[in-house]
């Protein structure tokens, strides 16, 4: 009997291991575990993410649009409540880039029925395995990702840079990240006919 509840007991946490370990997989050198259900990698499928959206706490009652152009995923946030910073709507990008399984080429920002930046699915997948919400202390450095996403974000349809070139200086750079999304992106997408609430 002990025996039998010995092995039943290392079969579990074996099997409990090796899942952890493949939730990663498609993250490769990125992946950075998380701690709750949700963050488990490639969770959520295309279809399922307008539902997620809407109901997921993480997002904080914003409010978005989901539209499948062929390979293509536009994103448009329809409302946003007022007590919120703008850097939650950035959050949203490293969230999908985790859940959402690569069944898309690119995400774009879109503003009502007008793309407005791009990112593709590589670019924010990789971005999205190394982002862990709602615990203390886990996850790269938010500060990294977005200067991350930043240097990744193109303009749509033309794929131009939106910021101007990273130097490899940490506060340089970090200054153009913050540039880039209050001068750029925050006003183009987030805030062009949004309805704040």
């Amino acid at each position: 009997m002990v025996k039998a509840a010995m092995w039943f007991c290392g079969a579990f946490f074996g099997m409990s291991l090796a899942a952890l370990a493949a939730d990663g997989d498609s993250c490769g050198g990125n992946y950075w575990p998380g701690t709750l259900p949700e963050h488990q990698v490639d969770s959520i499928d295309v279809s399922s993410l307008q539902s997620f959206l809407d109901k997921a706490p993480v997002f904080d009652g914003i409010k978005f649009e989901v539209t499948r152009k062929g390979g293509e995923l536009w994103l448009d946030i329809v409302s946003y409540p007022g007590d919120l910073t703008a850097l939650a709507s950035i959050r949203t990008l490293f969230v999908i880039g985790r859940v959402l399984k690569p069944d898309y080429s690119k995400l774009v920002l879109a503003d009502k029925h007008e793309g407005e930046f791009e990112i593709s699915y590589r670019d924010l997948h990789s971005l999205g395995c190394q982002f862990v919400w709602g615990v203390e202390g886990r996850g790269q450095n938010p500060i990294a990702l977005n200067r991350d996403l930043t240097d990744a974000l193109r303009y749509y349809p033309a794929g131009e840079r939106v910021a101007p070139p990273f130097t490899g200086s940490l506060l340089g750079d970090t200054n153009v990240m913050l540039t880039t999304l209050n001068q750029i992106v925050y006003p183009q997408w987030l805030l062009k006919t949004l309805e704040v609430r």
